[in-house]
């Protein structure tokens, strides 16, 4: 009897070895049902081989999972930014608030495009002018306000294009993405030149990423009291900007290591510098470019220099063609209206 019991729980341990060798060795070997949105192609077989060789102990390309840190730019890589960044549409009405209490606000750039409705200069100011006009909506208010205004705001205020709010315009291809790595051990991150006070109301709930893994621009606070209470004030003035070159030192700051899997778009060089960061960790890496060239389903665009795309060709970023590597962009249920902004 004791053989017999000996011989049973040899057998079950070799059993569980090898089940834990197979789920942990190429975690989807049969990739049918992985990236469904997602047409069959190169890119789509290079995303599943390196996330496949990083999670197999023994492969070349094996990453330690303390080591799987994976960082998505939001407007453009994650969600739609045109024909302007989310963040601007739900908060017109309170840039106005302000700036009738605190006139001097008109003199950011930012602020005086949007009000005079000038939306091709808002558009060149870029990232800086979205955190001038994110500040001049939340100045005076406490962290706390603006938190749950944000999240109202951000549900109701619908995009022009798509006659949804952007909450329902993330890319299905890429939230399926953040599926699959974090399925394969990998923590999922933004890095988003949109302020963080936007960012954060919206990550959980449309790509699953909690605040504390996003990364965006900041604006200054200062600590006080307001009806006995400890709060935090925004002061109307930026702290700092996340964009281009501005982006690997904070993600250095907030995680302490180079990303592994860097996720960018093309449209304004913004995210070149942290996919270069990655790609140069001296060790197996992914950079994958979000190339808009698809006006039929959602816009086409890029830099006027293609320096996004000429990025990619001499650091070895992954393109991917929305035209051409995704099968649907959006959820279902979201189309373009008829005529384009």
């Amino acid at each position: 009897m004791l053989c017999y019991r000996w011989e049973t729980r040899h057998s079950v341990a070799v059993l569980g070895l090898l089940l834990v060798l197979v789920t942990t060795g190429r975690a989807h070997s049969d990739t049918g049902d992985v990236l469904p949105s997602w047409n069959d192609g190169p890119t789509r077989t290079a995303v599943i081989d390196f996330v496949t060789a990083a999670s197999k102990v023994g492969d070349a390309g094996y990453i330690a999972p303390e080591a799987r840190v994976a960082v998505f730019d939001m407007d453009g890589t994650l969600m739609t930014e045109k024909p302007l960044p989310g963040a601007v549409l739900p908060l017109v009405a309170d840039v106005k608030t302000a700036v009738a209490r605190h006139p001097e606000l008109k003199q950011q750039p930012g602020v005086a495009a949007l009000l005079a409705g000038d939306l091709k200069g808002l558009q060149a100011l870029g990232e800086s002018g979205l955190a001038q006009i994110v500040a001049a909506a939340v100045d005076d208010r406490t962290a706390d306000e603006v938190s749950v205004d944000m999240a109202r705001e951000e549900r109701a205020a619908p995009n022009p294009h798509f006659g949804q709010p952007y909450t329902k315009l993330a890319y299905r291809p890429m939230v399926e993405l953040l599926r699959y790595l974090e399925a394969n051990g990998f923590q999922t991150w933004i890095c988003s030149g949109s302020p963080v006070a936007y960012t954060r109301g919206m990550s959980q709930e449309v790509f699953g990423i909690p605040p504390e893994r996003v990364i965006g621009s900041s604006l200054q606070t200062r600590f006080g009291e307001r009806d006995g209470k400890t709060v935090l004030t925004y002061t109307g003035k930026i702290e700092h900007v996340t964009d281009r070159e501005g982006k690997p030192p904070v993600i250095h700051l907030a995680i302490g290591r180079r990303p592994v899997f860097v996720g960018g778009n093309v449209g304004g060089v913004g995210d070149v510098a942290m996919m270069r960061y990655a790609m140069d960790r001296g060790g197996p890496s992914f950079a994958l470019l979000v190339n808009h060239d698809d006006a039929a389903r959602e816009f086409a665009y890029a830099e006027k220099n293609g320096d996004s795309l000429a990025a990619a060709t001499r650091y070895h970023f992954r393109v991917v063609s929305m035209k051409n590597d995704w099968k649907t962009v959006f959820d279902p249920s979201v189309n373009p209206r008829p005529s384009a902004p």
